[in-house]
């Protein structure tokens, strides 16, 4: 039986703020603060066809830029959370980098939070949504500021549900930041990690062992290293994977050769993203189709990879039971 997978309540884990701010706002906020834009238009603000990790990184600025003041900040962060709302994601956990929002125009970290969890507060209750926020380190932003980020975290670890290292892996790689990763694990915060997205699979050991991380953004590359793969298995860490994401980022050569399903078949913990869903012009619906009619996931292989979304996720039980019962038991459990 044909599913439609824009209908189904749908659950999230690896999604940044920064890359899903929804085109329309991106153009009216571009064009309200005399923002540069790409001549192409959306083709130069979006990555549609492979290119090196770098330049995708890279065009993630046009939506960074938007970040004017706070209440662009907040205004942003709310009609976010109204898109992922209306894709019908019903539990997401939001990440964003506090270095990253502030950059362009300097911003106090402390406001960013202020603003982001009031737009929090509204979107819980005008969109029955149960929402977590993960703090990231920028990788590339340095060592100094991701002590400053983890100091932000713990601060504000009640209003929070874990802590993220991104960016570029394979010039800052995760010993850099194991200091800063250890305190965040000994104040309690749960912690997830980006790595061997394109990079050398080996780094997901370290991210585990010394970074403390109990779940991996990516570990597309685990593949190459049998070793790695019955590690993760063996460990029971989950992987967040974004089959478009990447593709476009060239961690994949094509998306029918995504390991996704292999690692499901080999018993690893799978779930299913949209990364930056502005940014490679996906939606969390589009990624369960790709998952369906290219990968060939059955039905019932997707509703695992959604199980061990729910399981796995950093929410609070409280909320985890309030999407149970009001989302998810009767299509998790048919």
């Amino acid at each position: 039986m044909a599913i439609d997978f824009s209908k189904i309540p749908k659950i999230e884990l690896h999604r940044h703020l920064e890359g899903s701010i929804p085109m329309e706002w991106v153009q009216k906020w571009s064009d309200h603060y005399k923002l540069p834009l790409p001549k192409e238009g959306i083709d130069g603000m979006q990555v549609k066809k492979p290119m090196s990790f770098k330049k995708a990184l890279d065009r993630i600025a046009y939506q960074q830029r938007c970040f004017q003041n706070i209440e662009s900040v907040h205004t942003l962060t709310y009609e976010t959370l109204r898109s992922i709302a209306n894709e019908n994601i019903k539990l997401i956990e939001l990440r964003f980098s506090p270095g990253f929002i502030a950059e362009p125009k300097q911003l106090s970290f402390n406001a960013i939070m202020e603003a982001t969890l009031y737009a929090k507060e509204r979107a819980e209750k005008d969109f029955e949504i149960e929402i977590g926020f993960i703090l990231i380190s920028s990788r590339d932003l340095g060592v100094d500021l991701c002590e400053e980020t983890i100091d932000l975290a713990i601060r504000w670890k009640k209003e929070i549900v874990g802590v993220d290292l991104a960016g570029d892996e394979e010039h800052f790689p995760p010993e850099l930041f194991e200091k800063p990763f250890q305190r965040a694990k000994k104040a309690g915060l749960p912690i997830t990690i980006h790595s061997g997205e394109v990079s050398n699979p080996e780094y997901i050991l370290t991210s585990v062992q010394k970074l403390g991380a109990a779940r991996i953004g990516h570990g597309v590359q685990a593949e190459k290293d049998s070793n790695i793969m019955n590690f993760i298995k063996n460990n029971k860490i989950p992987l967040e994977l974004c089959p478009t994401s990447n593709f476009c980022t060239r961690a994949v050569p094509e998306i029918r050769k995504h390991p996704l399903k292999k690692y499901l078949e080999e018993g690893l913990l799978i779930t299913i993203n949209s990364d930056d869903p502005t940014l490679f012009g996906t939606t969390l619906t589009d990624e369960y189709r790709i998952c369906h009619d290219t990968l060939k996931l059955s039905i019932e292989e997707i509703k695992k990879t959604m199980l061990t979304a729910f399981h796995h996720s950093f929410l609070s039980a409280e909320s985890k039971k309030r999407a149970w019962e009001r989302d998810f038991k009767s299509f998790l459990k048919n």
